[in-house]
């Protein structure tokens, strides 16, 4: 898709999403049709996950992940408040755990314009710029990716000497900052980005000019989102039929590098529902035969489902009622 196609494109769904929150009945609308389409999903997973005769035995497995999920949502609910306070020069609060988790079930919808379009709408109304919103998620997008790359990285060389898994954390960390930076100088208009990026670009020199400090928190809160997702498939695979012949840091590692890249097809494919499934079979494959990498690829994306329906019901309910009694929100 050219540049110019995705513009109009994206300002098609912004202009659509800014009509469709004008009204509380289509708002609910919206809302339905994620959550039926969540339902649906879950349906067409347990759907396939009738093929196999065995699954049944991972369900122990999945209620303690099911029980781990919270905190990894949690984590990056609070990163996401302190990002956008950070760049936009306002204090955060439970208003930004309301949008957070009200868009993050609607990652689940075809697309990544749904939830995009519904932060920067939500904001919006709250007196956020738009550029400020997609600066902010264009910055989730890429400190995800880093942190996703550090993890790898650190794990692979740390068999080697721990001196240079830290070595790895300190030079992605820089190269972050110094990225964000030289994107954010005046230099910005020289350079050549993808034309899909340009306006994420021109967001980002909008904004305050986040610190090392910050980068080196949301970063480590990132890390620690992957590590339970790291656990959690670790957990599913202690019943797997190739349980010994991986240990936890192997498991961390497969989990990172799905996670890295998960997010470079997401900007080729509009959704990375399958492509991620496919990524995590193909790696865990050389430890188990195809099919049980299979299974538990499809019972992974079944707890995450369930889990986001749940625990991100759960805190998109306590946010916003908690942001309703406190009104300094920003």
């Amino acid at each position: 898709m050219t540049g110019a196609r995705w513009e109009r494109l994206r300002a098609w769904f912004v202009d659509l999403w800014r009509k469709l929150r004008a009204s509380r009945w289509t708002k609910a609308g919206v809302t339905t049709f994620t959550l039926g389409f969540m339902v649906f999903l879950l349906i067409y997973n347990q759907q396939e996950l009738q093929q196999f005769g065995d699954w049944r035995v991972y369900l122990s497995r999945c209620l303690v992940g099911f029980f781990l999920y919270p905190i990894s949502l949690c984590v990056q609910a609070v990163i996401w408040g302190l990002m956008m306070a950070r760049l936009g020069g306002g204090r955060w609060g439970w208003k930004d755990i309301e949008i957070y988790t009200y868009t993050h079930l609607m990652k689940h919808l075809p697309g990544g314009v749904w939830y995009l379009a519904g932060r920067a709408m939500s904001y919006q109304e709250h007196g956020i710029e738009v550029s400020v919103t997609l600066a902010a998620s264009g910055l989730e997008w890429l400190l995800l990716l880093v942190a996703a790359v550090m993890l790898y990285g650190v794990l692979t060389l740390s068999r080697l000497s721990w001196v240079l898994g830290i070595i790895v954390f300190g030079l992605c960390l820089g190269a972050t900052v110094w990225l964000v930076r030289w994107l954010r100088s005046s230099r910005r208009q020289t350079i050549r980005v993808p034309k899909f990026a340009r306006q994420w670009v021109a967001g980002l020199a909008k904004v305050q000019l986040p610190g090392l400090a910050d980068f080196a928190l949301w970063l480590s809160g990132y890390l620690l989102a992957y590590g339970i997702g790291g656990l959690i498939l670790y957990l599913l695979l202690r019943d797997a039929d190739a349980f010994e012949a991986i240990a936890l840091l192997d498991v961390m590692r497969i989990w990172a590098l799905t996670g890295g890249i998960g997010f470079l097809i997401s900007l080729i494919i509009p959704s990375g529902l399958i492509a991620r499934e496919l990524t995590l079979t193909a790696l865990l494959t050389p430890f188990m035969s195809a099919m049980s990498a299979l299974l538990v690829a499809i019972l992974l994306r079944f707890l995450f489902i369930v889990s986001d329906l749940v625990w991100g019901g759960l805190l998109w309910l306590a946010a916003r009622l908690l942001a309703r009694r406190r009104q300094v929100l920003f």
